[in-house]
Formats: structure tokens, sequence, C-alpha cells
């Protein structure tokens, strides 16, 4: 039987009745938090107090998951300014990742089915996020729009880019659609890069390990000015960013400052041949 990461049957004999009590404490928890958080949207709205509460209980779970999260914020990253993140996708616990991580109000593109899940869904549209079913004919106008509802009340997105979990703990190639609508909005993109996620709970399995998670929130890369000629560059510019801190936990805060360059083809040699 062939697992990832490494793993062994064996392994994952003995850590299966922790990840009993990991994934049943986490259904629970959220479930709890969930509650508490319908109730109090009744009074006040969830993104005035959701990074200074409902972002610390959800992030909970990686504890239980033996994961507990470091954040690194760049020098050069500002929570004032509202962004579109982009976070490489690694498994199932990545939404409890980023809100142990980033501080400021957020909302995420989520699958419809997800938000009927007992605790994650109610909690997901407790925070505003945008629904993507895929049998919408209008999908991506509906997406465009509530992106820009979002950013009109101060609420920052967030995107994986990849569009599917990795499967080897590198980061995929990204789609371009989320790239479109971040242009189309005009809004900044900070990448967030997670280190170390892929030995806690790589895709395909059901067990916890323990691991050191590290995230990384870079800089906000200006979309202001680009068009979609730009989108190839942009989603380079991200990749590259998310690579080198999954990779080699290199913080590239500077290139995300500088500005986009376009790729041109070259021309094409009209010389007659010899």
């Amino acid at each position: 039987m062939s697992l990832p990461n490494g793993r062994t049957v064996i392994g994952e004999v003995l850590w299966f009745p922790y990840s009993i009590f990991a994934w049943t404490s986490t259904l629970l928890w959220l479930c709890l938090v969930g509650v508490c958080c319908a109730v109090a949207v009744l009074f006040v709205p969830f993104e005035r107090f959701q990074h200074r509460g409902p972002h610390l209980l959800t992030g909970f779970p990686m504890w239980f998951s033996l994961g507990p999260v470091r954040t690194i914020e760049d020098p050069l990253y500002r929570r004032d300014v509202v962004s579109m993140f982009m976070q490489n996708h690694i498994s199932m616990l990545d939404g409890c990742t980023a809100t142990a991580s980033i501080r400021v109000p957020l909302c995420g593109l989520e699958n419809a089915s997800h938000l009927n899940v007992p605790g994650y869904g109610w909690i997901m549209r407790c925070a505003n996020a945008i629904a993507v079913d895929r049998k919408d004919p209008k999908l991506r106008e509906h997406i465009r729009d509530a992106i820009r509802d979002r950013i009109a009340r101060g609420i920052n997105v967030l995107t994986f880019p990849e569009g599917h979990r990795t499967t080897d703990g590198t980061v995929r190639p990204l789609k371009n659609g989320v790239f479109r609508m971040a242009i189309e909005a005009g809004i900044p993109i900070s990448p967030v890069a997670v280190r170390g996620a892929y030995k806690l709970l790589p895709k395909g399995v059901f067990t916890v390990r323990p691991a050191r998670v590290v995230v990384y929130i870079a800089p906000q890369i200006e979309t202001k000015g680009l068009t979609m000629q730009d989108v190839p560059a942009l989603k380079e510019r991200v990749r590259t960013v998310l690579d080198a801190f999954v990779q080699r936990g290199e913080m590239l805060g500077e290139l995300c400052k500088e500005p986009i360059v376009r790729h041109k083809s070259p021309p094409a040699d009209t010389s007659a041949a010899v």
C-alpha cells in the first residue's frame, strides 16, 4: 500500500486512535464556535469582531491536530490594506491554518456544499463566505460582484489558487481565475505560504502527525493598472513567493513590491534563410 510523505501502514494504525480524538474534538469545537458566532451576529456584524476572537477559536483545531501554527508577517505586509490572500493548498485543515495566522476580517471562496457542513459551514456563513457553485452559468460574474461587496465592507478575501490540494508537498500550478478577479476588482494580492503542514496531514490520509507549521504572510502585490495580459506574470510572481518559502523557508518580501513586468514574446526572425 502506497502512502504519501513516507508514511507506513503501521504508523497509520498507531496514530489512528489519536486522530479519531483530534477529528471529533475539531468537529465538536467548530460546532460550538459556530453556534456562538451565529448568536453574536444577531447583534454585531461579524467582520467587526471576527479577527479578535473567532479567528483564534477556529485556529484551535491545529492544536488538537498537533500542528500549532507560528506566523511570520513580513515587515512590508500591511494589515490595513484590504487584500486577496492566496494560500497554498495542502489539507482539510487549511482554513484553520488561515484563521490561526491572518489577523484581519476575512472571508473565503467556498464550495457551496461546504457551507452545509455542521460547525465549519455555519462559521463560513457568518464570515460572509462567497459560495462557489460550479453549476451556476454566471458564476464568474457572481463571484466578482461578491468580491467587490466584501472589499467595500473592509473584508479581505482568502483563496487557494492551486484549486486542489498538493499531492507531494510542492506548490501546484496556479489557476488563472482568481488572478483575473483580483485585477478586475483592483485588489492587491498577499501570498500566504504554509510550510510543514504536508507532514501534519497530506492528501489521501486520515491520520494526523505532529508537525511544525509555519505561515509566512508576504507583502501585498499591487494589481492596479494591470490588465488580463499581465495574468501570467502576476501568477508567476505569486508562485515564486509561495514556492520559495514552502521549499526553502525563504521570504521574498522585497520581490512582492517590485513592479510586474509583462513577458513579451521575442520578435519573429524575418531574415532570409541562408
